[in-house]
């Protein structure tokens, strides 16, 4: 019987991970940069963590089941709702807290180009405070990685402010803004009837859809912010502040990163929980679906605690980020460690060949020691891959010394022991 993987996951093979390993680690040395701390949590939740926070849409989405002790539980889908629960577990944290997080997460949707079932994420967030500087330094994370990765200039960070929407939606007369937030999350995926049916849908009138859709038809400049929010706006003066705030957002922004950072009434991010700033990056050629995302959600703690909790913060998904990578030929490790291939053609020394071995490992370079008794040109053969072949023979065993290799170059020296380590430990300083 053939046992295939099941449809909307993936199997990763050495040469990927290595890959996958490497960008990781840029993407969590970024985070760190910027004094993040690492946190885990488990893979398996109760439902009702995202029955409370993330409605029924996502619940729909999970891989959840009863478990044998009869509580309903799921594979996480998300990292947001986990994190909540630390943060609101510990009383003792000084704020603001900066944390980071690369869990599997697991959601039940139609697999498609650069979306599985089962993916890595990335997730970023600070907690405590409410400001345009923590929101800056959010967007300036996501940017900083993003740059750090290869990707400078190939993407564009489009924003908007929820709190901004809500009010002008309400000030249009826009009854069911749940509502319109979900529909205008969709104004990129269905056709402009479909969209103004939807708005008729729930109340919106023909003045008031138009408004909206002289908001949603392009990006704006945010130095044409104010003027863009004035056309459609009844009462400015009571939402002048907030733009203040976006404004200052945007120039704070700017100092992180020069990739394009765009105005856009479209973004509103689906989760209905996001009450201020979102966003969402993109490729600037807009043929992948959104690299990251996130926003501001300062009401969530309340689901756990009773105090308000500000909190901003982004995810990362792996799969689009290395599909954008393979687009732009950068799917590549670029410092892959030292490595060496010990060739054995001894009568069984392995003592001397371990020892070896050992050393060069201890000083975080690669060592693989050949244990197939093959002929020496096959064992060459397989060191091919490798920086260095060591090859250790009779002669190498009696006069305690390596003959190596250097593979780039076709360079073959014999060295003692003792001069040998000398050299590594001077290539490891």
């Amino acid at each position: 019987m053939k046992i295939e993987k099941i449809k909307g996951f993936r199997d990763h093979y050495p040469d990927d991970m290595e890959i996958r390993n490497y960008f990781l680690n840029k993407i969590t040395s970024a985070a760190e940069n910027f004094g993040y701390g690492r946190i885990d949590f488990p893979s398996l939740e109760p439902l009702d963590l995202y029955r409370l926070k993330s409605g029924t849409e996502l619940v729909n989405q999970t891989f959840s089941f009863t478990d044998k002790g009869g509580r309903e539980v799921t594979m996480i889908p998300e990292a947001t709702p986990s994190t909540m629960r630390l943060l609101t577990a510990r009383k003792d944290l000084p704020k603001p807290v900066r944390w980071y997080s690369v869990p599997k997460v697991w959601r039940y949707e139609e697999p498609q180009e650069g979306r599985f079932r089962e993916h890595y994420q990335f997730n970023a967030d600070m907690f405590g405070l409410d400001s345009a500087e923590t929101d800056a330094e959010i967007v300036g994370l996501a940017s900083t990685i993003l740059d750090s990765i290869g990707l400078s200039g190939i993407y564009e960070i489009n924003i908007n402010d929820r709190f901004l929407m809500e009010y002008i939606l309400k000030d249009l007369g826009v009854q069911d803004v749940s509502g319109a937030f979900s529909i205008i999350d969709k104004f990129k995926k269905i056709d402009k009837k479909s969209f103004i049916l939807s708005f008729e849908g729930i109340g919106a009138k023909d003045d008031e859809i138009k408004k909206i859709l002289s908001l949603l038809g392009e990006k704006v400049d945010i130095d044409n912010l104010e003027k863009r929010v004035k056309k459609v706006v009844k009462n400015y003066d009571d939402i002048k502040s907030r733009i203040d705030r976006i404004k200052k957002t945007f120039d704070l922004i700017k100092l992180y990163t020069e990739s394009q950072i765009n105005y856009d009434f479209s973004i509103v991010r689906g989760l209905s929980y996001y009450t201020g700033m979102v966003f969402e990056a993109f490729d600037i050629k807009g043929e992948l679906r959104a690299i990251l995302g996130g926003g501001r959600y300062d009401d969530l703690s309340k689901l756990f605690i009773e105090e308000q909790i500000p909190a901003v913060g982004f995810a990362i998904g792996d799969a689009v980020i290395e599909l954008l990578l393979k687009r732009q030929d950068l799917w590549m490790r670029r410092d892959k460690k030292e490595s060496y291939y010990i060739c054995n053609i001894s009568s069984g020394d392995d003592d001397y060949i371990v020892k070896i071995a050992s050393r060069i490992r201890s000083i975080n370079k690669i060592a693989i020691i050949d244990m197939t008794h093959r002929k020496l040109a096959s064992q060459m053969k397989t060191a091919s891959g490798f920086d260095y072949a060591i090859i250790i023979g009779e002669k190498e065993v009696e006069e305690n010394a390596l003959t190596v290799k250097n593979m780039k170059i076709s360079e073959q020296s014999t060295v003692g022991y003792d001069d040998f380590l000398l050299r590594l430990r001077n290539k490891s300083e």
